[in-house]
């Protein structure tokens, strides 16, 4: 039997002590700044979500036939909702079009930053701003070292199971309990309840990206919420959630993963500040594929006429981005569209732009993006390495064109800006649900800038949930 010394040590109880613990005054500024960038980039792939993001439109539905106390905001959608089902719904339109942040190595930070601290705010009531930071830092640092632990060991995190939604639930749980205010044993049966209910199957890629894959950050969401509302009753889930036989890597990755990513320089060192920012709407895999078209279309001033063949390029970790091909090439849906290298290409080559108008439904039917996706095959080279993307074109006239992409724009090494963020924001909020004017977005990126001078976080919520 395993002792209680045993369980109740570890790096499950570090990371715990780690969430409890962390403060505003603890985090970095450059932390303090990507955390205001997470909170307004989450914010608005959740606003465009409410009316572009598959399955968005069930999940409301669901969350409105539920009922309950009206405690928390659902962003974009003019109401408000019991703290479970509004981070559900949050966590669903954050990440339905997959346009989300991510962790450098690995995991969307975005998703699992936002939605469950805020609702844990609102339902609480008197949060403040730096309250809410300190939370989101928690979320944000847990995510990002459990996905860094898959990436130093060289594991294919998304081999059979999505990262992104398995990691989430961690992470919401982290950043729930640390605005509930948990001690370091109650966080830690936060973060054992969310293992019990942790889950996320690649099925939904290799069966063509389905509507419901686009929702799963709702399920991270809510689970890790539920997670931390149990543990705040007293719920005991004391459990080796990290080093255990059937912890998070023994059930999900055959026990292979880099412990130190996990715990070293814990409080100290941040991998938060690693984080991703997605200038175009789709998997941060496609990326180098869309800038790299681009590149060569304006370099040699393509026209979709021109174009005879493209050939994509890549390490295997690209393959379920290509395949299988005759989908990628004409997607049926816009969640299977953010995951198709050959339908951003021909986007890409056809306007020289990929944006989120590209994913409605007058946007899937393009004839031709289509027609540049319908020519564009691909091959692994496994000499390339990490986020490295090539495309070749073959022209009309048998001129053979190629760009090699080594690490896509939004890249740490290659970051946006906030200015670039708060575009994207009014990008997004055009297509919300609930119409947002220009002024209330004026007031959110007003308060987001100084958030940790607001006495309650309430007031993001009015602002977010639309005019």
């Amino acid at each position: 039997m395993t002792t209680s010394t045993t369980v109740n040590g570890g790096p499950t109880r570090e990371l715990a002590r780690f969430v409890s613990e962390l403060k505003y005054e603890d985090l970095p500024s450059e932390a303090i700044n990507i955390l205001k960038m997470l909170c307004l980039d989450t914010v608005g792939t959740a606003l465009a979500g409410t009316t572009l993001g598959p399955g968005c439109d069930e999940v409301k539905r669901v969350v409105n036939e539920a009922g309950g106390a009206q405690e928390c905001t659902v962003i974009g959608y003019g109401m408000r909702a019991p703290a479970l089902t509004a981070a559900f719904a949050n966590g669903a339109t954050a990440h339905a079009l997959n346009y989300d942040a991510l962790g450098g190595e690995g995991g969307h930070l975005g998703v699992s930053t936002l939605p469950a601290p805020l609702a844990a705010a609102e339902r609480r009531g008197g949060v403040s701003g730096k309250e809410l930071l300190a939370a989101m830092g928690a979320a944000a640092e847990v995510t990002a070292r459990l996905a860094g632990a898959l990436f130093r060991a060289n594991v294919k995190a998304n081999e059979t199971f999505l990262e992104g939604q398995l990691l989430g639930y961690f992470g919401a749980a982290a950043g729930a309990s640390r605005i509930m205010g948990l001690s370091a044993q109650d966080t830690h049966s936060a973060l054992g309840a969310a293992l019990m209910q942790a889950g996320g199957t690649m099925q939904v890629v290799f069966d063509g990206d389905p509507p419901a894959k686009a929702i799963y950050g709702g399920f991270a969401n809510m689970g890790g919420m539920l997670a931390a509302l149990l543990a705040q009753q007293g719920l005991g889930a004391e459990i080796r959630v990290i080093d255990g036989q059937a912890g998070l890597y023994g059930m999900f990755y055959r026990g292979t993963y880099d412990q130190p990513a996990v715990t070293d320089g814990l409080g100290s060192e941040f991998d938060l500040l690693k984080a991703r920012f997605k200038p175009w709407p789709t998997s941060g895999m496609v990326h180098p594929f869309i800038e790299a078209a681009y590149t060569l279309a304006q370099r040699h001033q393509l026209r979709p006429d021109d174009i005879a063949a493209v050939v994509v390029r890549s390490n295997d970790h690209f393959l379920n981005w290509v395949e299988p091909q005759a989908e990628r090439q004409r997607p049926p849906n816009a969640a299977s569209a953010a995951n198709s290298v050959q339908f951003a290409v021909g986007k890409a080559f056809a306007h020289q732009s990929v944006s989120l108008a590209d994913f409605t439904t007058q946007g899937l039917e393009d004839p031709e993006a289509l027609a540049i996706a319908s020519l564009t095959t691909y091959a692994v080279v496994e000499s390339m390495t990490g986020l490295a993307g090539q495309v070749e074109v073959t022209t009309r006239s048998g001129e053979a064109l190629s760009e090699t992409v080594p690490v896509p724009l939004g890249h740490p090494s290659r970051p946006l800006s906030m200015e670039q963020i708060v575009d994207k924001l009014r990008d997004c909020a055009s297509h919300s649900a609930r119409p947002m004017r220009g002024d209330t977005l004026e007031r959110l990126v007003e308060r987001v800038d100084r958030l940790e001078d607001v006495a309650d976080v309430r007031v993001l919520g009015d602002l977010v949930r639309g005019d």
